[in-house]
């Protein structure tokens, strides 16, 4: 049975992940895409400071019949950031909502215990100033001229993103009392899941004083992540501006009981509680939540009434490190990044590549890793990464070398094999090709084969596998992932030598424990986020 690695930011998935956690929050319209705020409000520059504490249970799957291992977790972030707009060619601040927006962390940092072991994260100093798309309603961390890691990624995931906070907004004035509903897809981007199956949130306005609003938001949701259904209650409360809708538009016939909600949401909170059950790449687990955000203008040169109650609001983030006592990763891959690009380096810096976010690494041993392809929460392939034994300077593989080690490893599975494609690419790496066919598990399977060598000797062994009835959607997949795989440095010493006892599950494992194909999802959740997490 392969393990899934709950890695410190994997909290459930990422915003110091154990999952990804959580949160927000009928008759008026709330704006999906766009909300109604001032040109103003839009451009401003923000101060966000997120305050994120978990506490609860790790739910590890160990039989068919069996109950879940349960093991306790704690997991406290702390996030400080500058969040700007790009600007446009013209120089000029670029029209909300915008494409992407800038930010610039002073502090991200979460602290985890599992059980007796503790780790904390924090993202690295080259990594400090980044940018953030919208796609869909999800947020997407990436660097315009390098790649975040998995880690990093997981990490930068919160609930109640910044970039979503002002969809909470009504589209239309709302008097005090009066509720409306949040669209699916916007619960589901607050909440960084991936789908709501039922149930809904709930805003309504609790008190108007001194030109703001006070409102509160409460529902229970049932969803799903990776294919696997989660259920949460949340209840909470922001602040935002509000101005009464005959004062700002003399020509309404609106009653002065109406207020027009607008601008940027100041302040949240949020209590959660989530279940959710094991996934193909994660733990389930039981947790609670208290979420804190606090959002203030940037424009303030000095410090702000409105800064002063944020500072009291999260209750002091965090220090504030310098950037020099900021992790560096070693070596950080360098080229035009993109949203929905992960790095990966290996432990012993012998390679490295970037790959598709939906590769979801499960394993990570002293010799190679394995990842898991999650296509909208349907299970569709393995990789298995292994660092091979340093071989002799120039002995560089061939397909007939490849075809007779794959048949010997794979003696009573392979019942067909293709012919072996070679071919060296431009950086001196020869990469050998081989597909074949047969059964893992008493179910039909595909698997490529891949052998990567450099001159020097340093050699990579990668196997996909998947099934069938899913090759379909597999596709190609494992062409961009190979073309992004490079060699970092040869080391041929005995340190480098494969110690089988931590080396990942080869070929021969099937990718369902159960000998079960995985259900295949809908295409196109209806009522989920645009982007694929």
């Amino acid at each position: 049975m392969m393990r899934s690695n709950p890695t410190p930011m994997r909290l459930g998935r990422r915003a110091a992940a154990l999952a990804g956690l959580l949160v927000t929050a009928g008759c008026l319209m709330v704006a999906s895409g766009a909300q109604a705020a001032d040109a103003t409000d839009a451009t401003a520059g923000l101060r966000v400071r997120i305050k994120l504490d978990v506490r609860g249970e790790l739910l590890a799957p160990v039989g068919p019949d069996a109950p879940p291992l349960r093991e306790p977790v704690e997991m406290a972030a702390r996030f400080d950031f500058e969040e700007t707009s790009p600007a446009s060619p013209s120089g000029e601040p670029t029209p909300h909502p915008v494409a992407a927006v800038r930010r610039s962390y002073r502090d991200a940092t979460a602290t985890m215990r599992v059980g007796d072991t503790s780790t904390t994260a924090t993202l690295a100093a080259d990594a400090r100033r980044l940018l953030v798309a919208r796609q869909g309603t999800t947020p997407m961390p990436y660097l315009a001229d390098g790649f975040l890691s998995a880690e990093e990624s997981d990490l930068l995931e919160t609930p109640f993103d910044s970039l979503l906070l002002d969809d909470l907004l009504p589209w239309a004035p709302v008097s005090i009392g009066q509720t409306w509903g949040i669209p699916a897809d916007i619960t589901a981007g607050l909440l960084a899941i991936d789908t709501v199956e039922s149930g809904s949130i709930e805003a309504r306005v609790r008190e108007v004083s001194d030109g703001r609003a006070q409102v509160t938001f409460a529902g229970i949701i049932d969803g799903a992540v990776d294919g696997v259904p989660t259920h949460l209650t949340v209840e909470g409360s922001f602040a935002v501006a509000a101005t009464d809708a005959v004062a700002d538009d003399a020509s309404t016939d609106l009653e002065s009981s109406l207020y027009r909600l607008h601008g940027q949401v100041l302040q949240a909170s949020a209590d959660i509680r989530e279940r959710r059950q094991a996934s193909h790449v994660a733990p389930g687990f039981e947790v609670e939540a208290q979420l804190l955000v606090a959002r203030t203008p940037l424009e303030s040169v000095a410090e702000s009434a409105d800064e002063q109650a944020a500072d009291a609001v999260v209750d002091h983030v965090a220090e504030r490190p310098s950037p020099s006592s900021a992790r560096v990763l070693p070596s950080r891959r360098r080229g035009a990044g993109g949203p929905g690009r992960v790095w990966y380096r290996d432990a012993k810096e012998r390679f490295d590549l970037v790959h598709d976010a939906r590769w979801r690494r499960v394993e990570n041993g002293a010799n190679g890793m394995v990842m898991r392809l999650v296509d909208r929460g349907a299970l569709v392939g393995q990789c298995s990464i292994t660092a091979l034994p340093q071989a002799a300077a120039a002995a560089l593989p061939t397909g007939e070398d490849v075809t007779r080690d794959v048949e010997r490893s794979l003696a009573g599975q392979v019942v067909r094999s293709d012919a072996a494609e070679e071919s060296d690419r431009a950086d001196g790496l020869r990469v050998v090709r081989l597909s074949s066919s047969g059964t893992a598990g008493r179910l039909p399977f595909r698997w490529i084969h891949y052998v990567l060598a450099a001159q020097d000797g340093s050699r990579v062994s990668v196997t996909f596998m998947c099934e069938e009835s899913m090759q379909w959607r597999f596709g190609d997949a494992d062409r961009p992932l190979i073309a992004e795989l490079r060699f970092v440095t040869a080391t041929p010493n005995q340190e480098n030598m494969p110690n089988q006892e931590n080396t990942p599950s080869q070929e021969n494992t099937p990718i369902q424990d159960d000998g079960n194909p995985p259900a295949a999802t809908a295409a196109a959740p209806e009522n989920g986020r645009q982007q694929t997490r």
